[in-house]
Order: C-alpha cells, then sequence, then structure tokens
C-alpha cells in the first residue's frame, strides 16, 4: 500500500498522499497541545508535493497561529485537515495521524519532540526517540 487515505470527522474534506513519508513526529508542545485539544499530538510530515486534497478544499479555512505556521481545517466540522510548521518543516505538510483511513506500519512515530513540555502523565516511549 503506497497511498494512505483520510478526511475530516464529518467527510466534508477527504485527501490522500503517498508513501514513504519523511517522517512521524509525536509533539508535546504548548501550541500543539492547545491546536489539537489533548495532551500530545502525532504529525505525519508530508512533502507538499506528495499531498492532494480529493474533495471539499472550499470547506477548507486557515488559522495563523504564527508569523510563519497555519492550521487548515475544515470549516464545517472543525478538523485540522494540515498544518505548516514553518520552523522545523516549511516546505511540507503537517497531518494529523488521527485524520488517516487506512493505517500502515510505516505511519508509526519515529520521533518525540518537545518532551520538556509534556504533561506529566504522558509516559516517553523507548522506541520513539527524543529530540531536542
Amino acid at each position: 500500500m503506497n497511498k494512505i487515505q483520510g478526511g475530516c470527522h464529518c467527510g466534508h474534506v477527504s485527501w490522500e498522499f503517498e508513501l514513504p513519508v519523511k517522517t512521524v513526529v509525536k509533539c508535546h508542545c504548548n501550541n500543539c497541545r492547545k491546536l489539537q485539544g489533548s495532551d500530545y499530538s502525532s504529525w505525519i510530515v508530508v512533502p507538499k508535493s506528495q499531498f492532494k486534497v480529493n474533495s471539499g478544499r472550499e470547506e477548507i479555512s486557515t488559522y495563523h497561529f504564527s508569523e510563519v505556521s497555519q492550521k487548515y481545517f475544515c470549516a464545517n466540522c472543525g478538523s485540522t485537515v494540515y498544518g505548516i510548521n514553518g520552523k522545523h518543516f516549511p516546505t511540507d505538510f503537517m497531518v494529523p495521524l488521527g485524520e488517516v483511513d487506512n493505517y500502515s506500519e510505516d505511519l508509526a512515530p519515529k520521533i518525540q519532540v518537545y518532551s520538556k513540555d509534556k504533561a506529566a502523565w504522558v509516559h516517553i516511549h523507548d522506541d520513539e526517540p527524543v529530540v531536542s
């Protein structure tokens, strides 16, 4: 399976991308926690040239949360469709792992970042290296 598919919660926006991806990141930073509403977030780093919105492009709204980073989300249900992390991955899309329809072992988290900001109850997994 080389094609990964997914979309928003309500189904208005669907997308796909081709494997391989750059990496899969588990992030504990304050921005990700607030933007995803969870104790950490998991992002698939996909080169922009490999990502395609199949339906619902007109439903996508943008929130600029810094000078260089944005969140693109479904205006109907609020689900994140993808983001741009202009600081660390400016030429890629950050696709939320939870939006994937057909999980693959290729999408297992590879690194953890901002672990110093993690919630006290979150445990670092030994098989996911911590990158400062």
